[in-house]
């Protein structure tokens, strides 16, 4: 069916706010016409798709404009020209290689406008309307953050995991309780309110489990808190060490284009597993001696559709990476004593886990392992 026969635009709608508006307000094309291909004439099906500039900014100008600085409107984070977790591993010849994979093939991920987190799901998934062009306040979190989050934190955060090592349960946030995304990832961190910042862990008011779980009296009377969740604890551990179950990990993505020119992409292998590494950049947002890592499929390969080699750099930076699984349990396989911990080589990231990638990878991670 074509898309102007399929709209949907529920009766609920006219009894919100943004119905004083009429079609065309938003959406452009002719008002009065003969016929409907007449009245889509010059129309826009994503009207909030620029932001800043968009109908939306006329009542809400301030998140329509700082919304497109955020990572979810944007690439920075592995595309900016700076401090690019990507773009790093390229040399001056490979630039515009990389950046042309990237674009064709990394950018489609991010969000097409504010209608794909409050009016429908996101175009990356094939849109459709939520709940028949009503503007919902808070997205959904299933219809819309998890319609991109799926591959990792949605099986993560609701057990649909499988690992060889441990049987995989929910987030405790999420059974019983159903917790929702923006209980955690409000409103001003999404809109970006607070500040500007080109990756999500440079944001310092970002959620951290101590935001609810109060280090106290009663915290410090647990015998693993009082040992290693504190700064001045011997070995202080980020709170995922202990409480994180088998989380997602992909090997080597391949950015490529099909026989009609579509991108698309597929990773050599995806597997749940966990490693717990050597905090490799501490800062004040990152404190903790260790951390757990998880693997992102980058490699020297990832763009050879665009040219071979274009990533001759890539012990530029760790493809082991810090990583916040949604995979939280207060026990988990790790933490069932101290022994399952300190005596256990299989929950480190050690040489051997190593071993399988190129030398140029593993030099990227020697400042991750963990010897001893």
């Amino acid at each position: 069916m074509e898309d102007d026969i399929a709209v949907l635009v529920s009766s609920e709608f006219f009894e919100t706010g943004h119905a004083v508006l009429s079609c065309v307000d938003c959406h452009g094309g002719v008002n009065e016409a003969a016929s409907r291909a007449e009245a889509h004439e010059g129309m826009e099906p994503l009207p909030s798709s620029t932001y800043g500039d968009s109908i939306c900014a006329a009542c809400h100008e301030s998140i329509a404009t700082n919304f497109a600085n955020t990572l979810h409107a944007d690439t920075l984070g592995v595309s900016g020209p700076e401090d690019s977790l990507v773009l790093a591993r390229a040399d001056e010849s490979t630039l515009e290689v990389v950046r042309e994979g990237m674009a064709a093939n990394c950018n489609s991920c991010h969000v097409s406008g504010c209608g794909d987190c409050h009016v429908s799901r996101p175009q990356f998934n094939g849109g459709g309307f939520v709940s028949g062009h009503v503007f919902n306040k808070t997205p959904n979190t299933i219809l819309n953050c998890v319609a991109c989050h799926g591959s990792r934190i949605e099986k993560e955060y609701t057990g649909k995991g499988e690992s060889g090592k441990a049987e995989l349960h929910a987030d405790a946030h999420w059974n019983p309780g159903g917790m929702q995304c923006v209980d955690c990832h409000t409103q001003d961190w999404i809109h970006n309110e607070d500040q500007t910042y080109k990756a999500r862990y440079d944001n310092m008011s970002a959620p951290e489990c101590t935001d609810c779980h109060i280090v106290d009296d009663a915290f410090l009377a647990i015998g693993y808190h009082e040992k290693h969740a504190t700064p001045d604890a011997e070995a202080y551990l980020q709170c995922q060490v202990c409480h994180a179950q088998d989380y997602n990990n992909c090997i080597q993505c391949h950015a490529a284009k099909d026989d009609q020119g579509l991108p698309y992409f597929v990773t050599d292998e995806s597997y749940f597993d966990l490693n717990i590494g050597r905090n490799y950049e501490q800062s004040e947002s990152k404190p903790w001696d260790y951390i757990v890592v998880r693997h992102v499929p980058v490699f020297d390969g990832t763009f050879d559709y665009y040219g071979e080699d274009a990533l001759p750099n890539i012990a530029a930076a760790p493809t082991f990476k810090y990583a916040t699984p949604h995979s939280i349990a207060r026990v988990t396989r790790q933490s069932e004593s101290c022994s399952t911990c300190h005596l256990s080589d299989d929950i480190f990231l050690t040489q051997d886990d190593l071993d399988r990638f190129s030398p140029e990878e593993q030099e990227a991670n020697k400042d991750v392992i963990v010897d001893r």
